[in-house]
């Protein structure tokens, strides 16, 4: 079957693929786009090129854009995938299969988890592809964890975030472009030292700083909107309510300054 987009950037492409039952067990698939791929449930054996491996819920498979690979399914097809298409001028490899360590476990939980949402915010699902996409090149070992040098480059642009995030036009991947770091390395090194992508750090110091409005003034919840740092209020109502729960209003309502702030909502 297709494969089912939840998230188009111009660099991604996000989306579920499945194996359907009743499917040939052996089949010759390609992507157009290189791609990274890992199973949500079941498993599949492949041969291509770069090798074989059996692709499961413990493993991440990678391929070069245009490759063809053999896909077997002993046991039977019924597997669902989450698939990153990648538009960009990207290279993953040749196909190959790769063990899933800690850093891919954790960015495939965040990339599953925006998948599941509604409405999935494109650039927190982007920034986490482009991180799986430095995961996937530094495994099956895993990285050794962020040196000096990395560790220094992140605190000063998280200073930078952490100075500037109420700036709409604020753009931390730009300024890791300025200093030599390409986008995907800088979302890696960025998630691999403070826990989140550079796009979920400065929307969640954005949300706490509208969240500090709330409760202190009674400034109109479109004022408090622009003064954070969102560009819509459609943007800063999803980004609220990720991060607290409920809408600005409902929480000036329980956190405010007086229930007669709630008519600012």
């Amino acid at each position: 079957m297709p494969l089912l987009e939840r998230v188009r950037t111009d660099q991604v492409i996000v989306g579920l693929f499945y194996h359907e039952p009743g499917e040939p067990a052996v089949s010759v698939e390609w992507w157009q786009e290189p791609c990274i791929a890992f199973t949500a449930l079941g498993s599949w054996e492949i041969r291509g090129r770069g090798g074989k491996g059996e692709v499961t819920p413990g493993s991440v498979l990678a391929s070069e854009g245009g490759a063809e690979y053999e896909c077997r399914h002993p046991d039977g097809a019924g597997d669902r995938m989450v698939c990153v298409l990648y538009r960009g001028d990207v290279d993953p490899g040749p196909v190959l299969v790769v063990r899933q360590v800690a850093a891919l476990r954790s960015l495939r939980r965040s990339l599953s988890a925006q998948l599941r949402l509604s409405d999935p915010d494109p650039g927190e699902a982007e920034e986490l592809s482009l991180a799986l996409l430095g995961a996937v090149r530094e495994a099956p070992g895993g990285p050794a964890g962020p040196g000096e040098w990395s560790r220094t480059l992140v605190a000063r642009l998280r200073a930078e975030a952490d100075a500037r995030y109420r700036e709409p036009d604020l753009d931390l991947v730009a300024q890791a472009r300025a200093l030599g770091v390409s986008r995907t390395r800088f979302v890696h090194m960025f998630r691999d030292v403070v826990g989140v992508t550079p796009h979920r750090y400065v929307i969640e110091s954005r949300a706490s700083h509208a969240a500090r409005l709330l409760s202190s003034t009674r400034l109109p919840v479109t004022d408090i909107c622009f003064d954070s740092g969102f560009g819509s209020m459609p943007s800063f109502y999803a980004a609220f309510r990720t991060a607290y729960g409920m809408t600005p209003g409902t929480y000036r309502a329980g956190h405010g300054p007086g229930r007669d702030a709630a008519h600012f909502s």
